[in-house]
């Protein structure tokens, strides 16, 4: 089910007895290894919510000719996948609150964040601060990243 910023914090209490792990990405052109952590994910906790990064933060991060899908597009195909029980667009940065994902892990709370991003390691005691759990996972191998398949399709098609 796809929810927003806002309705966080109620979907919180009304899952009041249920782990919730939390995880958010791009998903930029759906596959393999996308679907696989996310059925990961279900080991951690009853109920999984996913975040979907803005297009704007997709093509800050991965170039200008990012995401292949928009915005709408992949929280569709996010909210589609049976692992998946809610999810939502990361906001917008503000001055105040710079982090999305901090926005959502204080309105949420759930009881574990994971992510395979290092970069969180510095963040550790700010997360759990909001009683949440950091995970740090290895990233699934798998040979069907986005950017391997943008590849596979220019050196077939692209000759």
């Amino acid at each position: 089910m796809i929810v927003k910023l806002s309705q966080l914090s109620q979907l919180r209490k009304s899952l009041h007895g249920k782990k919730i792990v939390f995880a958010g990405g791009t998903f930029d052109l759906f596959h393999s290894a996308h679907a696989k952590s996310f059925k990961n994910l279900k080991k951690f906790g009853n109920t999984v919510v996913i975040s979907v990064s803005k297009d704007k933060r997709v093509k800050q991060k991965k170039g200008p000719d990012r995401p292949i899908l928009l915005e709408k597009e992949r929280l569709f195909l996010v909210d589609s996948i049976r692992y998946v029980d809610y999810c939502l667009l990361a906001p917008k940065p503000n001055k105040n609150k710079p982090v999305p994902t901090m926005r959502i892990l204080a309105a949420l709370k759930p009881d574990i964040f994971v992510t395979i991003d290092k970069k969180w390691l510095p963040f550790r005691k700010d997360v759990e601060r909001l009683g949440v759990q950091l995970k740090i996972i290895p990233q699934i191998s798998d040979y069907s990243t986005t950017t391997r398949i943008i590849s596979r399709i220019i050196k077939r098609y692209c000759k």
